[in-house]
């Protein structure tokens, strides 16, 4: 008994040192843009998924706008970015809009879809490394 498990502990631990590399490389930096004064534009950028897109909404709103209460409303979902031509975004809303729902999904492609900006700001640990730059060029860690 004793063989097998000092077998395994030998092949697994050279593989341990190297996933700790590459949780530590995840980095996501991720640009949002104010477009007036209850609504943003998260841009997807370094393979960022919903998740993320709503982390960075949830860092924005609380770190940058100074919001920690009230829900986070999708106005317009993932598509050709309003503020960086070229690019996909999510327009995000600090305001209630037309058909909101709430959703437990992450998704950030229906408009209207709803979360508190405390869940959207607690999705960041999942994403320790996440960093939002704005629009002044200031990088925004949580």
């Amino acid at each position: 008994m004793l063989k097998p498990l000092s077998l395994a502990v030998l092949i697994t631990l050279p593989t341990l040192g190297h996933a700790q590399d590459f949780v530590r490389r995840e980095r996501f930096t991720i640009p949002v843009n104010q477009i007036d004064a209850t609504s943003f534009e998260v841009i997807e950028a370094d393979g960022a998924g919903g998740t993320q897109l709503w982390c960075a909404a949830g860092l924005y709103t609380r770190n940058v706008l100074g919001q920690r209460g009230g829900d986070l409303y999708i106005q317009t979902g993932r598509g050709d970015a309003v503020t960086a031509p070229g690019r996909k975004g999510v327009v995000f809303s600090t305001q209630p809009v037309d058909g909101a729902f709430s959703s437990f999904s992450q998704g950030v492609r229906r408009t209207g879809k709803v979360f508190s900006m405390t869940h959207a700001f607690s999705l960041c640990r999942d994403a320790p490394f996440l960093r939002v730059r704005t629009s002044d060029n200031r990088l925004v860690r949580r």
